[in-house]
């Protein structure tokens, strides 16, 4: 290739997990090609998110900030300007940059948007599909858009891949994402025995309602819908396989970083209370997702990193990597770069925030007025050791995890050693502390799915969503 500079290519997994991927362990073989490209690159063992969901992981990813840093998440639902972005970065240094995106939370069309700076933002829902990636009309083998998505990032690069100048792209699937629907043959490869498939669709979906508590799912429900995420997974997996076969015909891939990795995962029944990822829970199974990399002479050699990194680290790398001189946006990043994470620690705990209740308020109230939401009023902080996590709770419930003896979070030890606890405490708020921080007055983004006006007026009135000024209700 003529640049010196290689290509970068970051492929985000929407909703998925690190638990349920083939290379980091899982039972069943759900990531083929992404355990070969693990198998060429480096695996990072211990990745953790910054939030339970897709706006703020977004906003972290681009900025290189924790969730805090940015004040991106419920409470204010848009990334506001005057931050250093990674697209605008990638752009001002002469890459040719496109993201291939459907979800409004990750890529927005306002000025709120997480994205800012590409050259190209591409809704791939709305073009036709490219040959040979076309769906079938089959309702058995309907996907989320994935394959489609294949032909459209190859059109793309068909088009631009020249030569001349380096490309940036992210690809943005939602695959994975409940409602959970695998297509053929994925679904009957995965599906628990003994189920069919009505079944489980009567079953999946529901997300607020299991967040509430209107709906609990029973052991054997909750079987299925895993049964359904690693079909799903395997489908974005295979998909994935083909975007790698088209970077090799074109004789790209050795000069591209490939970059997988997932802005969240899902609780399935581990915890009693906790449902999908849009309950205040920021649970190992939510915030724990994928990372690998894999680069020619900087992430190969079939590595795996045990070191804890994050999704703010993926901006600082690039800037290392890349050579790239913007003293602003290193100033601004919070995270390490991926690098130096190959040659050591970079950071004593990984930090993950959640301040997303009335993210859920405002879906609850609007799809069921009578709810009482107030228990849901809670921000979480947690400082997440490769030995424990500790979670700060603003309402005073505080929890700690021996992650080394209790992978999956059962039992709360703050109790038996609480000096752990007040010793984690202490190093998060002195991390706290040390960050430039950035808060906002709530803000709702309009155009959000089920969501009236009325529910956002009864929040303020409560007290419970802050839009500053506001007049009485009235039906008129």
């Amino acid at each position: 290739m003529a640049s010196e500079r290689p290509n970068v290519l970051l492929f985000m997994m929407d909703t998925q997990s690190a638990r349920n991927m083939s290379c980091y362990g899982y039972h069943r073989e759900t990531t083929p090609n992404i355990d070969r490209l693990a198998a060429e690159g480096v695996l990072f063992q211990n990745h953790f998110v910054t939030a339970p969901w897709t706006l703020p992981v977004h906003s972290s990813l681009f900025t290189g900030r924790y969730e805090s840093g940015h004040g991106a998440g419920a409470q204010h639902e848009g990334l506001e300007p005057g931050l250093p972005s990674l697209p605008e970065v990638m752009t001002r240094n002469g890459y040719r940059t496109a993201g291939f995106c459907n979800n409004g939370w990750a890529m927005a069309d306002d000025e709120w948007n997480p994205a800012r700076g590409f050259e190209e933002q591409v809704r791939y829902g709305g073009l036709d599909a490219v040959p040979p990636f076309v769906p079938s009309d089959d309702p058995a083998e309907k996907d989320k858009g994935s394959l489609k998505l294949v032909g459209i990032v190859k059109d793309w690069l068909d088009r631009n891949a020249t030569g001349d100048r380096p490309f940036f792209l992210f690809v943005h699937n939602g695959e994975p994402h409940n409602a959970y629907t695998p297509p053929e043959p994925f679904r009957s490869r995965f599906l628990a025995e003994g189920v069919t498939y009505e079944e489980a669709v009567a079953i999946r979906g529901h997300q607020v309602d299991s967040t509430i508590g209107i709906r609990n799912l029973s052991f054997r429900e909750w079987e299925i819908e895993r049964s359904l995420y690693d079909g799903a997974t395997a489908c974005l997996d295979h998909r994935i396989g083909l975007l790698l076969e088209v970077l090799q015909e074109k004789g790209l891939l050795d000069d591209t970083l490939f970059l997988v990795t997932g802005d969240h995962g899902d609780t399935q029944g581990e915890h009693v209370g906790h449902a999908y990822h849009s309950q205040n829970g920021i649970w190992d199974t939510v915030i724990k997702t994928p990372l690998v990399a894999r680069l020619p002479g900087a992430f190969d050699g079939g590595v795996v990193c045990t070191e804890l990194v994050q999704i703010v680290d993926i901006f600082p790398t690039l800037l290392q990597l890349l050579e790239l001189n913007e003293p602003e946006a290193a100033a601004s990043i919070q995270g390490a770069s991926l690098l130096e994470a190959l040659k050591g620690p970079v950071r004593e705990f990984a930090l993950a925030e959640c301040q997303t209740p009335k993210h859920v308020f405002k879906r609850v109230w609007s799809m069921h007025p009578d709810q009482d939401v107030r228990w849901l009023n809670e921000a979480l902080k947690a400082a997440r050791t490769l030995k424990y996590k500790y979670i700060w709770s603003s309402v005073g419930r505080d929890m700690l995890f021996d992650i080394e003896n209790d992978p999956d979070e059962q039992c709360n030890i703050i109790g038996r050693k609480p000096e752990v606890a007040r010793e984690l405490q202490q190093e998060l708020e002195e991390l706290l502390m040390s960050m430039e921080q950035r808060y906002y007055q709530d803000m709702y983004r309009p155009g959000r799915p089920k969501i009236d006006a009325k529910a956002i007026r009864r929040l303020a009135a409560w007290g419970l969503y802050q839009p500053g000024i506001v007049s009485p209700w009235t039906d008129d």
